[in-house]
């Protein structure tokens, strides 16, 4: 075709410009949500499995207090990598199934329902910690702090490594790396005990810290870039 033709032909059918589109858009109720809505509308989405999973670590967790006695410590750093496995699987969730494009165009941005998600399930395992830390101190005959950090070691180990490896595989593969990734953190902590047992007693305390002052440092960075990586996924 022509392309005078062309451009006459659009100019001829060319829709005029909208006159008060502003006007009209701001007049247009817009529902509000909240923060603490929000996150409860982001809690409903995390699959069931996860609660249960959490639930049944917990139940197991707790019972292991009563009967494992001395023992208990290390069998709980060892159970603890399999709490933040959930954490990952739901972490990119959006990515795997194909969703992320889908969400960048919903009134909440991607970056809003990735932290929603990790601040929900982190402040669930954070409470369920909180809550079995002082059965196995009193258990183990260890402080709170060496009980507290011999439990949140193997948790950010395996976090730091599994949302490292969310990050950059992606699909049913990356599932599978973090579930190696714990199962290796959770092998790490039964190699230790029988290996080295003297690093659960009192005296290995001051490593426990700075290995969590290092892994805390570590998972937060993490997060950030795992944050930043869906801002840019938004501009890609």
């Amino acid at each position: 075709m022509n392309k005078n033709l062309k451009n006459a032909l659009k100019t001829a059918f060319e829709p005029p410009k909208p006159a008060g589109k502003r006007a009209f858009l701001r007049a247009l109720p817009a529902p509000s949500m909240g923060t603490p809505a929000f996150l409860l509308a982001q809690a409903g989405y995390v699959r069931k499995w996860v609660w249960v999973l959490s639930g049944a670590l917990f139940a197991g967790a707790l019972a292991g207090t009563q009967w494992l006695e001395r023992d208990v410590l290390w069998w709980l750093s060892a159970c603890m990598p399999l709490l933040a496995l959930s954490v990952l699987t739901e972490s990119g969730r959006s990515q795997r199934w194909g969703m992320a494009e889908f969400e960048l165009s919903t009134r909440f941005s991607l970056k809003s329902v990735v932290l929603a998600r990790l601040l929900i399930l982190g402040a669930a395992n954070g409470a369920l910690f909180c809550l079995l830390v002082p059965f196995a101190a009193k258990s183990s005959g260890v402080g709170l702090a060496q009980t507290a950090a011999c439990m949140a070691c193997p948790y950010l180990l395996t976090a730091f490594g599994g949302l490292w490896a969310v990050r950059r595989v992606r699909g049913r593969e990356g599932d599978f790396l973090c579930a190696g990734i714990a199962a290796a953190v959770c092998a790490g902590s039964t190699f230790l005990h029988q290996s080295f047992p003297a690093a659960y007693e009192a005296p290995a305390l001051a490593w426990w810290l700075a290995a969590l002052a290092l892994l805390g440092l570590g998972t937060t960075k993490q997060c950030w870039q795992m944050v930043k990586q869906t801002e840019e996924l938004a501009w890609s």
